[in-house]
């Protein structure tokens, strides 16, 4: 057998394991709660008739693979990517938080064959006029029955592109121009599960778990998609939010009494500051954080007030989830000794640090390039994976972040890099010239601004106003000015470093 029939072979397993995991788990048993919405409960047999709906809307189009969800928090679009996985199908993300020109765009872009959206987004007529183009099937999604099929203007003529080994083609949480697109096959997904320990494979008899998880993530972001199968596949309870706000979350947390809890630094940060009482987290045994960078003075300090563990995570988009991580052994035995660390290489990982410039391993504690591989690193042949994140390795294995090699702009866990704001902005007929960078925020880390300079003449809430239909919620700079020049290094390039200045209290703003 070949290497590439071997790896067909592979994959071809992995996808069959996924989605018959889906499937069996909803059989278990149909009448009990998959998940809960607000005061709503729906059952197993409500995720069982939207793989059903899906699986026969598509019936009559057996190449049609490519299914485009614009993914809110909400009942439908959950159901709809539980359809995609266990139809084996390939899920296309579509932000809802894109304005009508950029999703349009997107949609074109992608061309997915299937489109499913809530009437909110249907009712953007930039949508449906992108979807009529590609000739895609149109699906609405509700909280009523998950999936139902919406009359087109004529006959739907997917594109039925090549879905290969395709699980996820997923959204970066840093985007470049409109959002940057990684591929996740079902062979890294797979993996990406085991290593954290959730089963999957055939061997193990599916059951239901009676702890509720709370999901409040972006479903349109690796941290939330990734949980919503992970939860499924293990036949756990998910209590779903549309949006994270302290009472409504500490609300679900009284209410489900979990055992753990993910709350991203941004999340920790606005929890530790609303001072909630210490009987809210009567039943947690553990915090995880991930998504972006926590320091060790925020995980002190929950640690410290509400005696409860934060266990720090690291991961990337590109490896569908976590590569290394703190476990509650290791927190109890390490965590004081390990301050600052994002915990040890999951099962199936193995992290090495190099030169930045030359390549060569680096001995333990030295700063360079972190590279991973393994199962859910998408290499092939046992190479490694270059990261962006500079780093440190410790004698026993524990690793040290220490910022990124590029200048991406990390807002609460979703990283942009400038030249999103920067080319989108370029693109209004009055700029000239664009240059973005972060500021540092107490709240989300770090939050983008801009300066430009005009061909023509603009107003900053013009420029703003342009901007708010191109990129999504969270790329909007909070902060535009306009100014004469931007200013430059001795080799004209433009110095982020003196734009940021331009920014700071009391620096000259001309």
């Amino acid at each position: 057998m070949s290497t590439s029939d071997s790896a067909n072979r592979a994959e071809d397993t992995a996808r069959a394991l996924l989605s018959q995991r889906i499937r069996r788990v909803a059989a278990v048993d149909p009448e009990a709660t998959a998940f809960t919405f607000g005061d709503a409960t729906y059952t197993w047999q409500h995720v069982r008739q939207a793989i059903d709906d899906l699986d026969a809307m598509l019936a009559p189009y057996p190449q049609a693979r490519r299914v485009g969800i614009v993914l809110r928090n909400r009942p439908g679009p959950l159901c709809a990517v539980l359809a995609t996985i266990a139809g084996g199908r390939a899920l296309i993300t579509l932000s809802p938080h894109l304005g009508d020109a950029g999703l349009a765009e997107d949609v074109i872009d992608l061309a997915p064959d299937v489109i499913v959206a809530e009437d909110d987004d249907w009712s953007r007529d930039s949508l449906r006029d992108a979807a009529e183009q590609v000739g895609a099937i149109v699906v609405r999604s509700g909280a009523d029955r998950a999936l139902t099929p919406l009359p087109a203007e004529g006959t739907p003529e997917p594109a039925a592109r090549p879905a290969g080994d395709l699980a996820v083609l997923m959204m970066t949480s840093g985007t470049t121009g409109r959002p940057k697109r990684v591929a996740l096959s079902y062979l890294q997904m797979v993996a990406a599960f085991r290593a954290a320990g959730t089963q999957v494979d055939d061997a193990s008899e599916p059951r239901l778990h009676s702890r509720t998880a709370i999901l409040w993530a972006s479903l349109a972001h690796i941290s939330g998609l990734y949980f919503v199968i992970a939860h499924a596949v293990e036949g756990r309870t998910v209590a779903l939010l549309e949006r994270f706000d302290v009472q409504g979350w500490a609300e679900v947390v009284r209410r489900h009494r979990p055992a753990h809890v993910r709350l991203a630094p941004t999340a920790l940060r606005m929890v530790l500051d609303a001072d909630l009482p210490s009987s809210t987290f009567e039943s947690i045994r553990a915090v995880g954080s991930g998504s972006a960078p926590l320091s060790p003075e925020l995980a002190e300090a929950f640690e410290e007030r509400y005696g409860i563990p934060v266990l720090s995570t690291y991961g990337a988009t590109e490896f569908a989830g976590a590569v290394a991580g703190w476990s509650l052994r290791d927190k109890q035995k390490w965590g004081s000794q390990k301050r600052g660390s994002v915990g040890r290489a999951h099962p199936g990982i193995e992290l090495q640090v190099v030169d930045r410039d030359e390549g060569h391993t680096l001995a333990a504690g030295e700063i360079g390039v972190l590279c991973a591989r393994g199962g859910q690193v998408p290499t092939r042949d046992g190479e490694w994976l270059r990261t962006t994140d500079l780093a440190s390795l410790d004698q026993d294995g524990f690793l040290y972040i220490h910022g990124r090699l590029d200048d991406a702009i990390n807002r609460g866990g979703f990283k942009i890099p400038p030249t999103v704001i920067e080319e989108a902005l370029e693109q209004h007929p009055a700029v000239l010239e664009a240059s973005a960078v972060g500021l540092p925020d107490d709240r989300l880390g770090e939050v983008p601004v801009v300066a430009v300079t005009l061909s023509g003449p603009a107003e900053e809430d013009e420029l703003m106003d342009f901007l708010s239909r191109r990129l999504t919620r969270y790329q909007r700079p909070v902060a535009l000015r306009i100014v004469g020049d931007l200013p430059r290094t001795p080799s004209l390039k433009v110095s982020r470093g003196r734009v940021r200045e331009l920014f700071v209290a009391g620096a000259d703003k001309t």
